[in-house]
């Protein structure tokens, strides 16, 4: 039986990962089978132990075994900051399942979520697949969802920044119905 795991040992594994495919592979599979057997005294979820797995995976040049892991992770129904959809977005991208990868995107905006995290990872891992103007749709929406945090403004415009911004001129309005993406109630207009 192994020793309980916590989030220093869980650093402690990540960093000391070779750069290597094969060293995120290992390091991966040492993840994935401490998510399989836990263990009284775990202060790590099986959900983060398997989000980390996904991503050394990813690194290895596995994007299938990463959306496996993902996935995995999702269906544990553990909370993994700052949104267990957000990594299964990533692998999904780096499987080339694009439609697939944006529904979840959009099902992960209709929650609404007050976490600047989930737009900046969000748009940022739709940059990196080249989808700028979806990565801009999902910043300004978190732009309009987080509006009076100084601090999650910042942090979603030098992600905005840093990313390439769209392909074409963006008009707000077609991108995000403002009313809605502040939590506004929309009502729809009265039929005569």
């Amino acid at each position: 039986m192994r020793a309980p795991v916590n989030d220093s040992d869980l650093e402690a594994v990540e960093l000391s990962a070779a750069t290597d495919a094969r060293g995120q592979r290992a390091v991966a599979a040492l993840l994935e089978s401490w998510a399989r057997r836990s263990v009284p005294g775990d202060s790590v979820s099986r959900a983060r132990l398997l989000v980390a797995a996904s991503e050394h995976s990813a690194y290895a040049g596995d994007s299938r075994r990463a959306l496996r892991l993902a996935r995995r992770a999702l269906a544990t129904g553990d909370h993994v900051a700052p949104d267990t959809r957000c990594y299964v977005v990533s692998a999904l991208l780096l499987c080339g399942h694009l439609r697939e990868a944006l529904a979840l995107v959009d099902e992960v905006l209709r929650d609404t979520p007050a976490d600047a995290e989930v737009y900046e990872l969000l748009g940022e891992e739709l940059a990196r697949h080249h989808r700028y103007d979806d990565a801009a749709r999902v910043w300004t929406s978190g732009l309009f969802r987080c509006a009076g945090d100084e601090e999650a403004t910042e942090v979603l415009l030098a992600a905005m920044r840093r990313g390439r911004g769209p392909s074409r001129p963006v008009d707000l309005r077609d991108v995000v119905d403002v009313r809605e993406a502040a939590g506004v109630p929309v009502q729809a207009p009265a039929l005569d």
